[in-house]
């Protein structure tokens, strides 16, 4: 029996599944097909929405790019905090989500043969979140709260900077922390 549902949940239901089979079966092998079958629908109806499965990926890609990077988006956006609360709101946000388990997609990006995807992610969360740090440190030099000579060099110098460090699991996540808090205020201070 078929089953019609609204189109923007339709295609959610795609993309999700989707980001499923890709973890379990890797998205190389993946095919459309097997989505599809995932889904218990014709492969048309994926075609439907996306022409192809790279399509497919990189809409996941983004979409989730901006899930995840909207608690950090919503803190920049309190350009009333010093960089010291920054820092502590943007720590306790990173740990709470590494702790809580509320990356939907984790299971494909943190796949062990899966860094090339992750990388990707890496990237579209900081062309996401870069905006609001350039808007965010603007506002602390304006206040004369940081020496930034310019806030973009350094907003991307920080979040590209970063990102080693984060992915670094020899460390605790405490210690991540303190060491990406320590060298962002060196940078801007």
């Amino acid at each position: 029996m078929r089953i019609s549902k609204e189109p923007e949940v339709r295609k959610q239901e795609i993309i999700d599944t989707a980001m499923k089979v890709f973890a379990e079966k890797g998205y190389e092998v993946t095919t459309m097909k097997d989505i599809a079958r995932a889904m218990n629908v014709a492969s048309g109806l994926c075609y439907h929405y996306f022409q192809n499965k790279q399509e497919l990926y990189e809409t996941a890609l983004s979409q989730y790019a901006k899930a995840c990077s909207a608690i950090f988006i919503g803190i920049f956006k309190q350009t009333e905090l010093s960089l010291e609360q920054c820092l502590e709101k943007m720590g306790a946000a990173w740990m709470d989500a590494q702790n809580g388990g509320t990356y939907a997609y984790e299971g494909f990006f943190h796949n062990e043969g899966n860094e090339l995807f992750h990388r990707q992610l890496d990237m579209e969360m900081i062309h996401e979140v870069l905006p609001f740090t350039v808007n965010y440190l603007d506002e602390l030099k304006r206040r004369n709260e940081i020496q930034a000579e310019d806030t973009r060099a350094a907003a991307l110098f920080i979040l590209n900077g970063q990102i080693g460090i984060i992915n670094d699991h020899t460390m605790t996540m405490e210690n991540r922390y303190e060491m990406i808090r320590k060298m962002i205020i060196k940078i801007l201070k």
